[in-house]
């Protein structure tokens, strides 16, 4: 068991060594450390806490980019081997299943821990810039640390148990948001309790507590908060990594019986694509005046019954921000909350449609089919593209339903309209829907250059170009002295304008590297 594992380490370690995507990782990072730094120093006349403010937003970036690394490195690590039929030449050549686990995850996780030591000691800087104890960037890295333990297994369990790759992303965002939303209610319904006289210390409010605990989401603003920590084992840090073993401990129980025939399919066929009697109006049917566009909108989106889906989650969306603002006591801003989450849900919910609907052309090995076609490339992509984006309307409909059907949504617009004489706020949306329709953008280049985690690497991306922008907003925004001031209106519209460039350079790229992939 041990040789397999170490050959499997070392294969996965010299595979990433030599990758240009785990070093431009690391050399993102330092550079997003680097903005900070400047950043920091050049508002810490402004703002009190330097130091603090320095290592909050490290942090939280840290957990921004560990959650990202989970949906598209840990949930793909044992569905590739599915999806490549290479589990069975692993088992023949004598590695179990304990150590293909181990093997195949081990790298990964040496790679994504390697990402928090060689920040640690910039990290340092923020004591020396003042407002943080040493006991708090202690605490913080041990809860990130077992925070990234406790993503590697369940991410595990997930590629484990799914049939592909895509499935694993969706069972491990699922359960991302379970791990999030379960502590922050529990935390709310034990704060109810106690304000109405309930003792801390019986079972349920010490269930409560442990619960609430159990999140490093949480648990992180606690450490910011506070002027110092006693200890950096709390509950997170404990309990993490238990549910990562734990997760890997049931991955290799459930391993022989999930991985009995790793076959995938390389293009999926849609949900209910081929229902009889009353569901008879979910199938497909024929294609019509466009094929490229009934095949993408039926196989890449999922055709009418994801359609419905898409709906249903929308919509339950809305219960959830309604209970996040009955929590919040906000009820008066719940159509302001749910617009401002359906933005990155809508953005989100197109990088993925149009990854799959290029990435599935590279799985199926077609590109070399399409190009043999009589019709032009970019007709062909871009068929795809609109058939794959048809999967949208649900949430569109949702969207525009409640922004232009409610009061609420009246109000919205009348106070953007209305109560901008510099022009700046407009310049500001104009720069947030850019980023939006940015993002769709880099998911379609990065679906032809990577194997998995368009997606996540196409956001990564993002926050990095925010980083660096927001970074120059401020420079800008200090030196003029008002925050309304028309010059600040024009840099956000020029900063738009530089991304839709970049869309235009990612159309370009797309077509370029569809045609150069088909000719292989």
């Amino acid at each position: 068991m041990f040789t397999g594992i170490l050959a499997l380490l070392e294969r996965s370690l010299r595979v990433d060594a030599r990758a240009w995507t785990p070093h431009l990782a690391r050399a993102g990072l330092m550079v997003a450390i680097y903005l900070a730094v400047v950043q920091v120093q050049a508002t810490a006349f402004v703002f009190g806490a330097p130091g603090l403010r320095f290592f909050a937003s490290i942090v939280y970036l840290n957990l921004t980019f560990m959650t990202l690394l989970g949906f598209g490195f840990f949930s793909t690590a044992i569905t590739e081997e599915k999806e490549e039929d290479t589990l069975g030449l692993m088992q023949m050549a004598g590695i179990n299943p304990l150590g293909i686990l181990l093997g195949k995850v081990g790298g990964r996780l040496l790679q994504a821990l390697l990402l928090i030591v060689v920040q640690y000691p910039f990290t340092l800087l923020s004591i020396t810039l003042g407002g943080v104890a040493d006991a708090q960037v202690r605490a913080a890295y041990v809860g990130l640390t077992a925070y990234l333990l406790f993503l590697a297994g369940w991410g595990v369990l997930c590629s484990t148990v799914s049939r592909n790759s895509r499935a694993a992303t969706r069972l491990m965002v699922l359960g991302l948001i379970a791990y999030w939303l379960l502590p922050y209610f529990a935390g709310q319904y034990y704060g109810s309790l106690v304000r109405g006289g309930m003792s801390s210390h019986t079972w349920l409010g010490l269930l409560l507590d442990w619960l609430s605990s159990s999140c490093v989401y949480l648990q992180t603003g606690v450490i910011m908060t506070t002027g110092g920590v006693e200890s950096p084992w709390s509950v997170q840090a404990i309990t993490n990594p238990l549910g990562g073993v734990c997760c890997l401990l049931l991955s290799w129980a459930v391993f022989d019986r999930y991985t009995q025939n790793p076959s995938a399919e390389p293009v999926s066929r849609g949900w209910l694509s081929r229902r009889r009697g009353q569901f008879r109006w979910l199938n497909p049917g024929r294609p019509q005046l466009n094929p490229f566009v009934w095949k993408d909108f039926h196989f890449a989106a999922g055709g009418v019954a994801n359609s419905l889906v898409r709906l249903a989650c929308y919509l339950s969306l809305f219960g959830v921000v309604w209970l996040l603002a009955l929590s919040w006591g906000g009820e008066q801003y719940v159509v302001q909350m749910y617009l401002g989450f359906m933005l990155p849900v809508l953005a989100i919910d197109a990088s993925l449609l149009v990854s799959r609907s290029l990435h599935d052309e590279m799985r199926g090995q077609t590109l070399s089919a399409l190009v043999m076609l009589p019709t032009s490339i970019p007709f062909v992509v871009y068929s795809k593209l609109a058939g794959a984006l048809l999967g949208m309307l649900p949430g569109l409909l949702c969207f525009l339903a409640t922004l232009f059907g409610t009061p609420e949504g009246d109000k919205i617009r009348d106070n953007i309209l209305q109560s901008d004489p510099s022009g700046t706020q407009l310049g500001e949306m104009a720069l947030m829907f850019s980023y939006l329709f940015l993002l769709p953008h880099l998911s379609a280049a990065y679906a032809l250059l990577v194997r998995w985690g368009a997606v996540p690497l196409a956001i990564g991306t993002l926050f990095a170009l925010i980083t660096l922008q927001t970074f120059v907003i401020r420079l800008v925004s200090s030196s003029a002295g008002n925050v309304l001031s028309p010059a600040l209106a024009r840099l956000f519209w020029a900063i738009a304008g530089a991304n839709i460039l970049l869309c235009i350079g990612c159309h370009l790229f797309v077509l370029r590297r569809f045609r150069k992939l088909a000719e292989r």
